[in-house]
């Protein structure tokens, strides 16, 4: 499904990315189960945007050993420095992949003008789950069954987007990123990310975060508490779930565009 893919050297690894688009970088990391193709081609004038697929999701190699949070930031601040931007490039990452963001200023990635958060998780334990066995082929045999046509409109709308609104090739996207998820099939466990809002303020960086006020995985209750230390930094997105450029690409695109002018003007008319 992927064609033909580039690759980025991040330690011993070749990442898959993929990359559209002239001007300032932009990095997208994608969340727990999706993969580089989930983000939108978004065609924001003035910008490179180079989406990325962490160890072990889409089509990158999975690692000899199971990861740890600190391992993906360690690939993403790798892939960064391999890109040898002229430009410190600001960073987006959805749901898990916002935790990777923030992680990856403790693993070497220095070199940043902004972090844009997505539907961030670390900071709140997620509901109506599933809880991965500890046999890593029977989580991969569920995440097949899970991704098939017969359950998969059900993995949508717990996300809190309407499947019949969805094009046929993002349904394919969906679908092909869930069953390459391997390395979510030997995680054992959620990722846990107490410190995430401490170590995000403390990163210095520009930073801007957008919820949705109807996330079924983060309800909005469970996820104020943590926000509040951010202040105005923090924008809810009424009526959108965990994937609101998924969900209805056209009504979150001010929200991105307004969020990369105020962290990253990139000097182009909208």
């Amino acid at each position: 499904m992927a064609g033909v893919v580039r690759r980025v050297a991040a330690g011993r690894l070749q990442l898959a990315y993929d990359q559209w688009g002239a001007g300032r970088p932009v990095v997208l990391v994608h969340g727990m189960g999706s993969w580089r193709r989930t983000w939108p081609r978004f065609a924001n004038p003035g910008y490179a945007f180079y989406a990325l697929d962490l160890p072990g999701f889409g089509d990158s190699p999975l690692p000899r050993q199971r990861q740890t949070l600190d391992d993906f930031g360690a690939a993403l601040g790798a892939a960064v420095e391999a890109w040898d931007f002229s430009e410190p490039p600001l960073v987006v990452g959805h749901s898990f992949g916002a935790m990777v963001v923030t992680r990856a200023s403790r693993c070497g990635l220095q070199r940043v003008a902004g972090a844009l958060l997505v539907s961030p998780a670390g900071l709140a334990d997620p509901l109506n789950t599933m809880s991965p066995t500890p046999y890593y082929w029977l989580n991969r045999l569920l995440l097949l069954l899970t991704g098939s046509n017969l359950y998969g409109s059900r993995m949508v709308r717990a996300l809190g987007a309407d499947p019949d609104r969805l094009s046929p090739a993002m349904r394919r996207n969906l679908q092909y990123g869930w069953r390459r998820a391997r390395e979510m099939a030997r995680m054992g466990h959620f990722y846990q990310y107490p410190t995430m809002a401490a170590d995000l303020v403390a990163t210095g960086w520009p930073h801007r975060v957008l919820v949705g006020d109807r996330d079924p995985l983060f309800p909005r209750d469970d996820l104020e508490p943590a926000l509040a230390r951010l202040g105005p930094t923090v924008e809810w997105m009424p009526g959108f779930g965990h994937v609101p450029f998924v969900q209805d690409p056209d009504r979150f695109a001010p929200y991105w565009s307004a969020a990369l002018r105020v962290l990253y003007p990139s000097g182009s008319p909208a």
